[in-house]
């Protein structure tokens, strides 16, 4: 049987006879419980929709609460079940942090660090992005610029060119705490893929790019990275903390393009121009995009044109802009 799971829109299926945290454990999902009897009412979920079977031949139905390590689907049906995970999905949690830099590093952009609470350490993928609060604002999206295994050291890339992120570095910097929920974003690396990874970045999106470069350093990853990095002009390119290092690496190419300036000695252009003409064939490889949704999809158009299949490339934009 199909069981569906509210809020997140998740799909399992059930066995006859299988209890619903069994098959949702059987499958990979983190699930909330404890006594496995039905006691302890850990695992209560409400039936939104179809027939279950509990304890003593009960049947219950919709807007009933049931506890899913009793209870048994007798037919497809929907739940809502606060606290499941699915396969590989982290917790989001919330953290007061230390601000431990905030310093400008060109192009209008800032390195802030911050340092987590000591204790259970926040879990993210490479990648992923975190959203910062402030008293009478809206949180406010930025990529982790670190990687996962860099302990307590969180590490953001803010571009001050409007009145939002200007005030979020006048908060950072009078208040010396950042509050904080992570993580966010299903453009990342949960593992480390097979294929060779081509990154492209606009602007400040070079800071996921960072985080996932790091990361595949750090645990030996041997196929090709190649790194876009794409601004209007060279006077946006900020000092990247790490770039000098990786021209160190064997397997990673860096590709720095400027749009808008003709007089520019390096590569100039647009960056899924920069990526057709250096590779022949884009099917052999994953795609990671950040920057503006008009910026991700010309890029997506562009390159599924040239041959990439359309699932080959992950962006964040997919999520909250999609077309």
């Amino acid at each position: 049987m199909r069981v569906t799971l509210e809020p997140g829109g998740l799909n399992l299926q059930a066995e006859q006879g299988e209890t619903i945290l069994d098959a949702a454990r059987r499958q990979g999902f983190d699930a909330p419980s404890s006594c496995r009897n039905g006691n302890c009412h850990v695992c209560a979920a409400v039936l939104l929709h179809g027939r279950v079977q509990l304890p003593d031949n009960r049947e219950a139905g919709p807007g009933e609460e049931i506890f899913t390590c009793v209870a048994e689907p007798l037919e497809d049906c929907a739940l809502h079940w606060e606290g499941i995970l699915a396969p590989g999905q982290l917790p989001v949690r919330k953290l007061a942090c230390q601000v431990v830099e905030c310093t400008p590093i060109g192009g209008d952009v800032w390195r802030v660090r911050l340092r987590t609470p000591a204790g259970k350490p926040l879990r993210y993928y490479a990648g992923q992005y975190l959203l910062l609060e402030r008293d009478g604002a809206e949180p406010a999206a930025f990529s982790i610029a670190s990687a996962p295994d860099e302990g307590r050291m969180l590490e953001l890339h803010i571009l001050t060119r409007d009145p939002v992120t200007q005030g979020v570095i006048n908060y950072l910097q009078q208040h010396k705490i950042a509050r904080i929920q992570a993580p966010f974003g299903e453009a990342c690396l949960p593992v480390l893929p097979d294929e060779p990874l081509v990154l492209i970045a606009a602007g400040t999106g070079l800071a996921q790019m960072q985080s996932i470069v790091e990361q595949c350093l750090r645990q030996g990853f041997a196929q090709p990275i190649h790194l876009y990095w794409g601004v209007r002009h060279s006077s946006d390119l900020y000092e990247a903390p790490h770039w000098q290092s990786w021209q160190q690496a064997s397997n990673l190419y860096l590709h720095r393009v400027v749009s808008d300036q003709p007089d520019w000695p390096e590569r100039q252009g647009v960056l899924h121009q920069a990526v057709c003409e250096d590779i022949a064939d884009l099917a052999d490889y994953r795609f990671i995009v950040s920057g503006s949704p008009g910026m991700v999809y010309a890029t997506l158009d562009a390159l599924v044109a040239a041959g990439m299949p359309a699932d080959r490339m992950l962006a964040d934009v997919f999520a909250y802009a999609p077309r």
